[in-house]
């Protein structure tokens, strides 16, 4: 009998990146989880305890939402319960083993998979809570395939490299629709036109509109746009997590900008910094 499709692309990606990475943390020595990560003042024993976190944070908060619940994880009620609970969290996972933080990883990631697969299409634009307000649980399933991917190009901490390829294609997609909810984070209310981007290693290009202080998806194609912007995808998602900067990637012909460059540049100052 067929398998029925995943109501998001990215749940069967983050089935099998999240498998991947559980094998390469179980080679792992002690030198390997000691070493520095690209993250200051962590180790990569520190990022995949973070990892542990975020899948434990999701499905808290996508569960609530499901419930039509906007609530915060665990059972919380205000923020600084949270934060509180999220230092005692993260000094627990500090203390586990290194065979035992492999272990809750892969329990983590396969709880939150189980929440994820069984979705259907009208959860998706439910409510959760994060810190930067109601987010739609589809937020959630993407954000997670993006963060397996970027906490990897962490732990390996090589700037130059790029994000691993076999889920590269389906988290390119994603900007398409994570540029204009990056930007109305914190817009820039001078701003004002459309904007162009394409991807030079895919054939992918889309477009964002910012009018009155807020960004929405516009076509790529038939209209006239204030400036175009082209990078290789992997580039163009470290750019946008703050893990590389718009100047140096330009310079290094990795980012391409072509039209207005000084609302270019506004539209860069808000998109490219950390989440």
């Amino acid at each position: 009998m067929a398998t029925a499709a995943p109501v998001l692309p990215a749940i069967p990606l983050i089935r099998s990146e999240a498998g991947r990475l559980a094998a390469w943390f179980r080679a792992f020595g002690e030198a390997d989880w000691r070493k520095p990560s690209f993250c200051p003042g962590w180790s990569a024993a520190h990022v995949v305890g973070h990892m542990i976190l975020g899948s434990r944070f999701y499905r808290s908060v996508v569960e609530s939402g499901l419930a039509g619940r906007v609530a915060l994880p665990f059972g919380l009620e205000t923020r600084e319960e949270f934060q509180k609970a999220r230092i005692s969290m993260m000094e627990e996972l500090a203390a586990l083993s290194d065979e035992e933080r492999v272990a809750a990883f892969e329990e983590g990631m396969r709880d939150l998979i189980g929440v994820y697969e069984a979705l259907r299409p009208e959860d998706l634009e439910k409510g959760a809570w994060h810190r930067r307000g109601t987010l739609a649980i589809r937020y959630f399933v993407n954000q997670r395939l993006y963060e397996l991917l970027l906490h990897e190009w962490d732990i390996r901490n090589a700037p130059g490299a790029s994000l691993h390829e076999e889920a590269l294609g389906a988290a390119g997609d994603i900007l398409t629709e994570r540029f204009p909810m990056f930007y109305n984070f914190a817009p820039d209310p001078g701003l004002e036109g459309a904007f162009r981007f394409e991807t030079t290693d895919a054939p992918r290009a889309w477009g964002i509109e910012i009018r009155e202080g807020r960004g929405a998806p516009c076509p790529a194609e038939g209209r006239e746009f204030a400036a175009s912007l082209f990078g290789p995808t992997s580039r163009l998602i470290l750019l946008a997590t703050g893990r590389a900067e718009a100047p140096a990637e330009e310079a290094a012909g990795r980012l391409r900008i072509e039209g207005d460059r000084a609302r270019a540049e506004a539209l860069l100052a808000v998109l490219f910094r950390p989440i």
